[in-house]
């Protein structure tokens, strides 16, 4: 994957964040200037345009993200810059997800507040979804080059839908790849 590829991805990474900037904007438009003429002005004051807006960008991501799989094993990109980017985009991800997590728990102790939490979980579940199918497009590559068996990797495919532990299937994955192409530059 080169950095001309690498535009595939940037929308799927920008996805927890655009997350957090609508909530900013829905949540402090009485109260911050800015927030207030972005809500009045551009989304007529009503949170329903922020959500449509959101969905959309999530719609454009996930055909993105699902192209980038589908393009990457018909062309068979290298395993090892697909890993790297997968790492990349989930550790540049963390905080997001970090600060969506306490928001959530922060909606979910009031009654009223129940299905906001559980309209952010399900977004970060999506989000999830598309950031493990660059793991796994690395995954499947590896093994078609031959640099694992298809047993052993199994995990690192399931570990994709696991919240915390995509991160570490990804950084074991590159750490991996990384050692096996620098073996292979020193024997040949």
């Amino acid at each position: 994957m080169n950095k001309k590829k690498i535009w595939y991805i940037i929308p799927t990474a920008l996805l927890p964040y655009l997350l957090l900037f609508a909530l900013a904007v829905i949540l402090f438009s009485t109260k911050h200037t800015v927030f207030a003429f972005i809500m009045d002005y551009i989304f007529n004051s009503n949170a329903w345009n922020i959500v449509a807006v959101l969905l959309l960008y999530c719609l454009f991501a996930a055909a993105l993200s699902i192209g980038c799989f589908v393009v990457s094993i018909r062309k068979g990109w290298e395993a090892l810059s697909l890993a790297k980017y997968a790492m990349l985009v989930k550790l540049f991800q963390i905080p997001a997800y970090a600060l969506i997590f306490v928001i959530g728990l922060l909606l979910a102790i009031t009654l009223f507040t129940i299905p906001i939490s559980v309209g952010l979980f399900l977004f970060n579940c999506i989000c999830l979804l598309l950031t493990g199918l660059l793991t796994t497009a690395a995954v499947i590559n590896a093994v078609r080059q031959g640099i694992f068996k298809s047993q052993e990797v199994v995990w690192m495919i399931v570990l994709q839908l696991v919240f915390c532990a995509d991160v570490a299937a990804s950084i074991i994955l590159y750490i991996k790849l990384r050692k096996i192409h620098k073996s292979a530059i020193a024997n040949s």
